[in-house]
């Protein structure tokens, strides 16, 4: 498979029929190869083939070229490290599938509008299926409901409506999520690490801050009530502040200048690798391993090494490969074979702190981000 990338659009062509059949087969019920043959041995003539050695036969990646799925994310791949763990999972996919697909992700993350547009464009190219997130679920109910009347398939990943995470009610056709509870995910880290930094200082912190690096994100704001919620629950004192996602050395700045204000903020939440990985340096670069701690939401190489080193108590995960990498077969299978996606399939999330972060550094190793 061959693959080429033009802005934030990330296209997979399928390779030749010769290079299908010589796949050894996939991962998932999508990519398990079948084959067939008559006469002795399992094919035509003796020798169990047509003629002298091989067999003829079929792959499910032949079939497959033939079906179009398209991912449409919020994020674009190489601004931010979550996006480019999701691309790869995704590539993954196809290259096992053998379908012709693309990932579609706007020029600058959380271009919402430039998102949907992309949704309408999918569906204007005669795409089979289509794999989306809904970081603004309102600004998709048009775009989702004319999907659906033209018969596009589509699941959602990543981030969906939380009164789907709530009840299982859907504002506009989909037929699925796979990812994590987001309402969840804030409560789970903060629940969490409180008893851990209380072992580390011998108290509950002075003062916490929690990073946002994208305020008008939906799943963004349920991950910041719940860390609140636990806060306020535990009467420990925190603010919250706007940093620049994509701006490394912004966030540095906006974080040095609160706790300059505040010198008794012993505890730093981040919402997502945009702001953990600049959180972590900011701590190594003013020598505050030991006074001032940080947790955060998915994880990074440097924040696995920060988990192994003390100062970076824990992480909630997600896996976002793996939700790329499921939706990828989840719609193949679909257009393929008729089979039905889960009502919800969830990639977490799952707590990470020293006792259990060895766990996860293959996938790092592997995405940059679990």
């Amino acid at each position: 498979m061959t693959r080429k990338s033009t802005d934030n659009t990330v296209e997979f062509e399928t390779v030749s029929r010769r290079h299908m059949l010589a796949a050894t087969g996939t991962i998932g019920a999508a990519g398990i190869a079948g084959c067939s043959g008559n006469g002795n041995g399992g094919g035509n003539g003796n020798g169990g083939g047509n003629g002298n050695g091989g067999g003829t036969g079929t792959t499910n990646q032949v079939e497959n070229q033939d079906i179009s799925i398209r991912y449409i994310p919020h994020g674009a791949p190489g601004q931010d490290p979550f996006w480019s763990a999701q691309s790869e999972g995704w590539e993954m996919a196809v290259d096992q599938l053998g379908v012709d697909a693309a990932y579609q992700g706007p020029d600058s993350s959380s271009n919402f509008t430039q998102q949907v547009s992309n949704v309408e464009t999918a569906i204007d190219s005669g795409a089979d299926a289509i794999a989306v997130t809904l970081p603004d679920p309102d600004l998709f109910q048009e775009a989702l409901q004319r999907a659906a009347e033209e018969g596009v398939y589509v699941i959602v990943t990543n981030v969906t409506e939380q009164s789907f995470l709530e009840s299982g009610e859907q504002s506009m056709p989909y037929h699925g999520y796979v990812g994590q509870n987001e309402a969840a995910v804030g409560s789970t880290l903060a629940s969490n690490t409180l008893p851990l930094i209380e072992e580390e200082l011998g108290s509950q912190p002075s003062r916490a801050v929690i990073l946002n690096h994208d305020p008008g994100h939906s799943a963004l704001s349920m991950r910041q009530d719940g860390i609140e919620q636990v806060l306020n629950d535990q009467g420990v004192p925190h603010d919250w502040i706007e940093v620049p996602g994509g701006d490394p050395s912004g966030v540095i700045s906006r974080l040095a200048s609160f706790r300059s204000s505040n010198p008794d903020t012993s505890l730093v939440f981040t919402l997502g690798p945009t702001a953990g990985n600049p959180a972590i340096d900011y701590i190594t670069n003013e020598g505050l391993e030991g006074e001032v701690f940080h947790a955060g939401c998915d994880i990074s190489q440097s924040q696995a090494e920060a988990i192994n080193e003390g100062y970076n108590l824990a992480a909630v995960i997600q896996q976002p490969a793996l939700q790329a990498y499921l939706a990828a077969h989840y719609l193949t299978t679909q257009v393929g074979s008729g089979i039905l996606t889960p009502t919800h399939t969830p990639t977490g999330p799952t707590f990470v702190d020293a006792s259990n972060v060895g766990a996860v550094e293959k996938q790092i190793e592997t995405f940059g981000v679990a």
